[in-house]
Parts: structure tokens; C-alpha cells; sequence
């Protein structure tokens, strides 16, 4: 199960959705969330179709409007996008679990991380459609090298194979290696998609966007409904969009912070994690079921990886936030393990 899913939580739990502290989604905690009020005008008329204006906010000073299309979050566009796909899509695991879940005609291939981080030219023994790469990764949020992308690319080009890069948790990374642009202006079978809810944290709203050569994006966009993007999403976009510089800095430190106080208590640090979420796997005197039960009663979520095949109920991922937030996660963990309090 996906993490976030409060309104059960509360249910399970009879706690008030607004003291239940989730660090099972990876939102952004280093912003605040605007109240949206909506004139009853835009609930009684379609939503805007034309998005030009939108493209050109989050298009900046780095795209051209003409190399993006809007989508109603990620999640919908991957599973219309893999459903389209006829031929054998390479997954490069672990990765998010819709890429799993969704429907294609052809067979699903999943390929280590870390071997083809290793040594790329692993995918020529492969024919396939399409690759998908989640940069950073999910769950452990581990990013494949720039020399190896690279790679990847040059070798879908000459297999006429499109990669497809995730980038849904790229705004939370420091020191961030590729140059998008470049990328996209150079190859023309480079898709990129990108979440806004996460680090705008408004999932409720569903936004997101895709980015490609502007061929691919007209194809795209005639796949897509005409008034897909809800008026208060836009509305949202066109008055809250704010800058991310810094963002990874803070993200840093205090996933160092997390790591540091977890590790001594013999929490195993899952890879090299650079996004807003870190994986651990538990010390093998605690149940992972047990430990989620005892958080719940403290109004704390987090998330059980048990619906990933690469880990298991005995690793869990948590969100990166403010300091007093994760102070009060170890601070319960310590006590779930008999520590003393700090």
C-alpha cells in the first residue's frame, strides 16, 4: 500500500487528520501549504484547456513551453503511458511500485540497480520499448550515475527504444548532476516526467508535468483529455509556485540528522539515499508490523516496504522533514526500543 493514506489511518486509529504526523509520504515539510478558496464559478464551468500560461511558469528559464505538457499528476500519466506500450519495457528495480502495477501488452523486465549502475551496457542484450529509470530512486532514493545514463540513452537510441526518466523527487536533491535540457535537445527519445505534488506537498490537487522534444510532446498530447488539469490545481499553481533554491541543502542535513540517530540504533542504511525519503531495514530484533503499531498510537506513520519485492516488511521508509518533526520520530522510536529518552 502507497504510502499517506491518512484518511484510514484516522479511521483505524479514531485520530484527527490533523494531528497525525505522516512520515510515510514523501512531502515536502520545508513549505507551507496555502488555504485555496475556489469561486463557485470554476466548480459550475469546465477547467481551462489552454495551458500555455501554466507551461510558461514551470517552464521558466530553462524549457520551452513547447517541451512540456501538464498531466493530472504522475501516477495517471504512467499508467495511460505504459498502456500504450506494445513491445517489452525494461524497469530498472527497485523502483515505484505503479511502474509494476501498470498495464502493457508486452512482458515487464526488472534489472538491478546497482548492475546496470555497474556496467550499463547490460540492456543491449535486451529488446525492448521503453526503459523506465526513476532518478532518484524509490524507495532508497539512490541516483544512477551521469556516465551511465548517458549510456543507457545512447544504446535506446540505437535500438529506436525510448527511456523514460522519473523525476518526481528531483527537486529535493542536492548538487543535481544532469542538465535536463541538454538532455532532451540532444536525444530525441528522452521522456521526463515530474511530480509537483510532492514538493509543492499538495496530492490532493494532482499535478504534474512531462517533459521531451516538442514532437513527442504534440504526440503525447493528443492522448490527453482536453480539460485534465482541475481548475484549482491551476489556481494553486498560478499563485503559490514558488522557488526550490536551497531546498536540497535543507533536505541534507536533516536526512543526516535521521541517518546519524537511526543508525545507533541499529537501523541499516539502505543504499545512498540524495532525495526527501530514506530506506533502513530494521535490526532483527524488531517486527516491522510491531514498531508501525506502536508509532500509530503516537500518531506517527511510516512506511512498511512489504509490497516491494526487492525489500520486505522488515524495511521501512521514512520522509525527510523539519528538525522538530524527526527529533520527534527518534525520540519515539528510542522509546518503542526501551532507550532512554533524551
Amino acid at each position: 500500500m502507497h504510502g499517506g493514506n491518512v484518511y484510514e489511518f484516522a479511521l483505524k486509529y479514531n485520530i484527527d487528520l490533523s494531528k497525525i504526523l505522516d512520515f510515510s509520504a514523501n512531502m515536502n515539510d520545508f513549505i507551507t501549504v496555502k488555504n485555496l478558496f475556489i469561486n463557485k464559478g470554476y466548480i459550475e464551468h469546465y477547467p481551462e484547456s489552454n495551458l500555455e500560461e501554466y507551461k510558461k511558469i514551470l517552464a521558466g528559464s530553462d524549457f520551452s513551453i513547447n517541451n512540456i505538457t501538464m498531466v493530472s499528476g504522475l501516477t495517471s500519466f504512467i499508467h495511460l503511458y505504459m498502456n500504450s506500450i506494445k513491445g517489452n519495457s525494461l524497469i530498472i528495480s527497485p523502483s515505484f511500485t505503479e511502474y509494476i502495477k501498470s498495464n502493457t501488452s508486452g512482458n515487464k523486465i526488472l534489472l538491478p540497480f546497482n548492475a546496470i549502475n555497474k556496467n550499463p551496457e547490460m540492456i543491449k542484450n535486451y529488446n525492448y520499448e521503453t526503459l523506465f529509470l526513476v532518478y532518484p530512486d524509490s524507495p532508497t532514493g539512490q541516483m544512477m550515475n551521469e556516465d551511465s545514463i548517458h549510456s543507457i540513452i545512447e544504446t535506446s537510441m540505437k535500438k529506436n527504444s525510448t527511456i523514460f526518466i522519473d523525476e518526481s523527487f528531483i527537486w529535493f536533491v542536492n548538487n543535481r548532476k544532469i542538465n535536463e535540457k541538454e538532455m532532451i535537445e540532444k536525444y530525441n527519445n528522452v521522456i521526463i516526467g515530474r511530480s509537483l505534488t510532492k514538493v509543492l506537498s499538495i496530492p490532493g490537487l494532482r499535478l504534474g508535468y512531462v517533459l521531451s522534444n516538442s514532437d513527442t510532446i504534440s504526440e503525447i498530447e493528443k492522448t490527453l483529455e482536453p480539460w485534465r488539469i482541475n481548475q484549482g490545481a491551476l489556481l494553486y499553481l498560478q499563485n503559490y509556485m514558488p522557488h526550490f533554491s536551497g531546498l536540497g541543502k535543507k533536505i541534507e542535513i536533516e536526512r543526516k540528522y535521521l541517518i546519524k540517530s537511526l543508525e545507533k540504533q541499529n537501523f541499516t542504511l539502505i543504499g545512498k539515499p540524495q532525495a526527501n525519503y530514506i530506506t533502513f531495514k530494521l535490526p532483527e530484533n524488531i517486527n516491522g508490523e510491531k514498531l508501525m503499531s506502536f508509532l500509530a498510537t503516537r500518531n506517527i506513520m511510516i512506511r512498511l516496504l512489504d509490497d516491494y519485492c526487492d525489500f520486505g516488511s522488515n524495511y521501512i521508509r521514512i520522509n525527510v522533514k523539519r528538525r522538530i518533526k524527526n527529533r520527534i520520530l527518534v525520540k519515539n522510536i528510542k522509546g518503542y526500543l526501551g532507550d532512554a529518552i533524551d
